[in-house]
């Protein structure tokens, strides 16, 4: 019987140090984790749309036009330059240049870089996709 509490008492404590070495460890890589972003459209007539910057350096793109009543989706890869959020979007059924171009007035308004590629400041409060003010709810 003492030889089994033995082995009982040894397995807890080591269980307890493999938990707590895993938690310590999703906590580091919490802090160390940088860019992730969401943005997200407030509510319009128009179209719902959502981009949501992932850890593991994806992103989506969520567009749903409630005129055409079709839902839309973009992914592509995310890297960070120079206080910039590098957006490299795979193919796409969208010109993705005429996408993110607006003429709202917003301030700093996004680069584009070519016909797949566009960059968004991190400072800022939110981007403009498809001629909608989407503001930025997490970062």
């Amino acid at each position: 019987m003492k030889l089994l509490r033995f082995f009982r008492y040894k397995y807890l404590l080591n269980s307890r140090k493999r938990h707590y070495a895993s938690l310590a460890l999703s906590i580091a890589l919490a802090h160390a984790s940088f860019g992730h972003a969401r943005y997200r459209s407030v509510g319009n007539g128009i179209s719902d749309i959502e981009l949501s910057l992932e850890q593991d350096q994806k992103f989506k793109l969520q567009l749903n036009k409630l005129d055409e009543r079709k839902q839309y989706i973009v992914k592509g890869k995310w890297t960070m330059d120079h206080d910039n959020y590098v957006l490299q979007f795979k193919r796409s059924k969208f010109d993705i240049p005429s996408l993110f171009s607006s003429n709202t007035g917003f301030q700093k308004p996004t680069f584009i870089q070519g016909k797949r590629t566009v960059k968004i400041p991190t400072n800022r409060n939110g981007v403009v996709i498809d001629g909608i003010y989407c503001p930025r709810l997490s970062a």
